[in-house]
């Protein structure tokens, strides 16, 4: 069964949220605080966000989406974690607001779905309108692998599906990764793997994933080092977690990022936030610094500040030759 995604089933959606959650959120501006030491550069540098093109009844180019799009190098990689398009990802909505904000980077855009993906039950026209998105390998979830950095594999998957399409997804998700750690070609690389509705958030869908933690457990199973996710419009970011929600040392199980600030409208954080690192209310991008056996990471909000940064080393390389990991630093909200 999938979202009601309708524009009645999101209203009615929407507005019972609000009104149950108006004395729990916070939309009050973070306050400053100071930048944290950048993460490392080298490598390949791929940018990940979701939640993206929502213009509004003004110009393009006055929507957060175009000052988000700006961030981005031309010819990058980019990550995009869903909800691609408002209010729905139909043809007008991409090849309208989407193609005018964020429209030069689709070639190399890799893209999971998100709730506002699916028009009248399907994501025809994300898989028409973005050329990776051929990569896809059912017509009944959004789910396929790439590889967007070398020594670094990513995992697609689709949190919109449930019964028998969430059955075969995970069982293509086990093969896969089965056959990539028994690989010797990869049994090392690196692992990223993105999804639309985050297992752990502090927001207005804090929940949201909770059936995406037995895939949770088995990219755990086999050492994924990152997660990346939307739905909330804020940036979030983890600590190594379980699918128990239980806190692990470095290097054991997998950080989650949460990149909702593509250019929808923003909205506050729980109140007290859950278990945390970091939190930022501002549009901006996340880029990720991917090299062999490690990875760095600095969310860029739209005035090119820095919010967030840190590097790890990669879980697999760490553990096969038992490598010490580096440690992110916490930061405060933003």
């Amino acid at each position: 069964m999938r979202a009601d995604c309708t524009p009645a089933g999101r209203l009615l959606a929407t507005s019972c949220a609000v009104l149950a959650l108006a004395g729990c959120i916070t939309t009050a501006p973070p306050p400053a605080t100071t930048e944290t030491a950048a993460g490392p550069q080298g490598g390949e540098q791929v940018y990940a966000v979701g939640d993206i093109a929502q213009c509004g009844s003004g110009p393009p180019a006055a929507a957060p989406a175009a000052r988000t799009a700006a961030l981005v190098p031309a010819g990058a990689t980019v990550l995009a974690a869903g909800d691609l398009a408002y209010w729905h990802a139909d043809a007008a909505a991409l090849q309208g607001c989407f193609d005018a904000t964020w429209g030069r980077h689709r070639e190399r855009m890799l893209v999971a779905v998100g709730n506002h993906d699916y028009v009248n039950g399907t994501t025809a026209a994300v898989r028409d309108y973005f050329p990776q998105a051929a990569r896809a390998i059912s017509e009944d979830f959004f789910a396929y692998a790439a590889q967007p950095a070398a020594g670094w594999w990513l995992v697609v998957l689709d949190s919109n599906v449930a019964g028998e399409p969430m059955r075969r997804q995970q069982e293509w998700l086990e093969q896969t990764l089965a056959g990539m750690r028994g690989d010797p070609d990869s049994s090392t690389a690196c692992l990223a793997v993105m999804w639309h509705a985050p297992v752990y958030s502090s927001g207005l869908h804090r929940g949201s994933g909770e059936h995406m933690r037995p895939l949770w457990a088995i990219i755990d199973r086999y050492q994924a080092d990152l997660v990346l996710s939307g739905h909330e419009h804020f940036y979030e970011r983890f600590g190594p977690l379980d699918a128990d929600a239980r806190a692990q040392p470095e290097g054991q199980a997998p950080r989650q990022f949460v990149v909702g600030t593509g250019g929808a409208h923003l909205y506050g954080f729980w109140k007290p936030p859950y278990r945390s690192e970091s939190r930022v209310l501002r549009h901006g991008v996340l880029q990720l610094s991917l090299e062999s056996g490690r990875y760095g990471w600095r969310f860029i909000d739209v005035d090119g500040r820095a919010r967030d940064a840190g590097a790890a080393r990669c879980r697999a390389p760490v553990n096969s030759g038992n490598v010490p990991a580096t440690a992110a630093r916490p930061t405060a909200d933003q």
